[in-house]
């Protein structure tokens, strides 16, 4: 019997002795290390390095900049100009005869009415331009009733042998456009009269 367990106990310590010198690892080397990379190394691992600026001066920026005189469009040059006015009708204006209604036929007493019509010459001129006969000059009369404090006439008895409607009516037109000076002795009736002569 003894001899039947002595292999059994000297297996049993063969196993212990065993057991004992094989070595045990270390939780701390065993185990993955958990402590977090550090700071500067995360740093340098993560973050991008900022790109570059470009460096611009002061007067490198300003001279970029165009000039507003030299963009901008100047209004004088983009103003579309007026059309011109039609040139006179080659003709001219001239008074051959006024006379003052019950006088007196004065020129202290002429001037108001002289000085009212003169400055309506150059429209009188442009009724040329309806004048079907326009290589003879002719004349053309009306007569004028002309308030006391003055102002508009009353244009009566049109007269003249030149030829055109449409010049007639724009003659008589000029006349009862026409803001008259108040007359030297009240409300006068004048008869006055125009010569147009064509230049030649």
């Amino acid at each position: 019997m003894f001899r039947a367990m002595l292999p059994l106990g000297i297996v049993l310590g063969s196993m212990v002795s065993c057991a004992r010198s094989a070595p045990v690892p270390d939780a701390q080397s065993a185990a993955p290390s958990a402590s977090p990379p550090s700071i500067e190394s995360s740093r340098v691992a993560t973050s991008d390095p900022a790109p570059a600026q470009p460096t611009v001066s002061v007067a490198a920026a300003f001279s970029a900049v165009p000039e507003a005189s030299a963009s901008a469009p100047s209004p004088v040059a983009s103003a579309v100009p007026a059309p011109a006015a039609p040139a006179l009708p080659a003709v001219t204006v001239t008074n051959i005869g006024m006379h003052i209604g019950g006088g007196p036929n004065d020129d202290v007493t002429k001037e108001p009415i002289r000085k009212s019509v003169e400055p309506h010459f150059e429209a009188l001129q442009r009724c040329w331009a309806s004048v079907e006969t326009g290589d003879k000059a002719g004349d053309f009369g009306v007569d004028l009733r002309i308030p006391k404090g003055g102002g508009k006439a009353k244009v009566t008895q049109p007269r003249t042998a030149l030829k055109g409607a449409a010049f007639k009516d724009c003659v008589v037109k000029v006349f009862e456009a026409i803001d008259f000076l108040a007359p030297r002795k009240g409300e006068t009736v004048v008869s006055y009269s125009l010569r147009f002569t064509p230049k030649k």
